[in-house]
């Protein structure tokens, strides 16, 4: 994040929504649009159950702020993939 301190409120309670599935992407007129999907799983009138995919989310965000999210993510993936084994 930045190196300046910023204050963030959360006036609105904004709900988090779990997400696992990234539905669509795409970059139109300088926003970056990400659709996001969870799956639920509902049991059919046969049994089997099916997972089904359902919108949650829609983010847009300008160029700039895809790069924050983008170096965030990377960091956080790296963070939590990363082994402390060395190669053979």
């Amino acid at each position: 994040m930045a190196d300046e301190i910023v204050s963030i409120t959360d006036p609105y309670k904004t709900p988090t929504t779990f997400v696992n599935q990234v539905a669509g992407a795409g970059f139109l007129n300088g926003v970056v649009n990400v659709t996001m999907a969870t799956a639920q799983f509902t049991p059919q009138a046969n049994g089997i159950v099916t997972p089904d995919l359902v919108i949650t989310s829609r983010l847009r965000m300008d160029l700039f702020c895809a790069q924050q999210l983008y170096a965030e993510l990377g960091r956080i993936i790296q963070q939590n993939t990363r082994t402390d084994e060395k190669p053979n």
